[in-house]
């Protein structure tokens, strides 16, 4: 019965793989097993069950993961999946194959640290081009001038001056801060530009929302806290060049307040799983 459904993953196989991992346990606890030739044979067939079912589910498993890789695919709805029909299958991993196990937790560290980081290059890429730009070095005070700062630049004049020291509406992002994280295409089509701190706030929303949704996801199908950890190192190396290259070319006080005032609502709210990370 269990060698019929090696060529398949589907429920009749997951009961079947609990079968096999019953007859595993008691083979290892039972001393009449090793005492009999006759049934060291059903010991040793036990083991050649054991190895092909830890190939196939290994197999199957990190090629679920693999597809997550693939554009437009909605991750959120594969984690569901995999958590509400296959948990079984990393659990039988871990009780009768831990090296395999420990392979396929690499394997999904892997394709998710790279997949996370891509898709945070890309969003940060397109909030770029929404950015406002406020204030340049020249507006600072104590600013060493030289003869080349006094010939008007074009793109200076983009700037908008006026916000540099001016609170203004730009507070009204502290009462908006749990609100929906920008969407640049829709953005781009209605040619609006922001404030950074307007930037930040949909960078963090999505970093906390994203975070929260992985961790739920590692804790409850996997059991292994630090994979979190793992997973968004890339990410987390992502964002911080990013925030590096941004705050050493940013002129605007009012944009740094703000930014604090942003990252403190956050952390009343945000898991701890991020208590370590991008939102200390």
């Amino acid at each position: 019965l269990m060698e019929s459904f090696f060529w398949q993953v589907n429920d009749d196989y997951i009961k079947s793989l609990n079968m096999l991992s019953k007859k595993l346990k008691f083979a290892q606890v039972d001393p009449l097993l090793n005492a009999s030739k006759a049934l060291k044979d059903i010991k040793q067939e036990l083991e050649r069950l054991r190895k092909k079912a830890l190939s196939k589910v290994s197999a199957y498993v990190i090629g679920i993961f693999s597809s997550m890789r693939k554009p437009g695919t909605n991750i959120q709805i594969l984690q569901q999946n995999l958590l509400q029909k296959y948990r079984y299958l990393l659990l039988f991993l871990k009780e009768h194959g831990i090296e395999t196990y420990n392979d396929v937790c690499a394997a999904y560290v892997d394709k998710m640290n790279k997949v996370l980081s891509e898709d945070f290059r890309v969003y940060l890429e397109a909030l770029e081009s929404l950015k406002l730009d406020i204030g340049v070095s020249t507006d600072v005070i104590g600013y060493d001038a030289n003869i080349g700062d006094l010939i008007p630049r074009g793109r200076e004049q983009l700037r908008n001056h006026r916000f540099m020291f001016s609170l203004g509406e730009r507070s009204n992002i502290l009462k908006e801060i749990d609100q929906p994280g920008l969407v640049p295409r829709i953005s781009e089509a209605n040619s609006l530009k922001y404030p950074y701190e307007v930037i930040f706030r949909s960078l963090q929303k999505l970093l906390m929302d994203t975070a929260s949704s992985e961790y739920i996801f590692i804790k409850a199908f996997f059991r292994e806290e630090s994979m979190f950890y793992q997973v968004f190192e890339g990410p987390f190396a992502v964002i911080d060049e990013n925030m590096k290259l941004t705050l050493a070319n940013s002129h605007d006080a009012i944009c740094l307040i703000l930014m604090i005032c942003i990252t403190k609502k956050h952390q009343v709210g945000s898991w701890l799983c991020l208590t370590g990370g991008f939102l200390v």
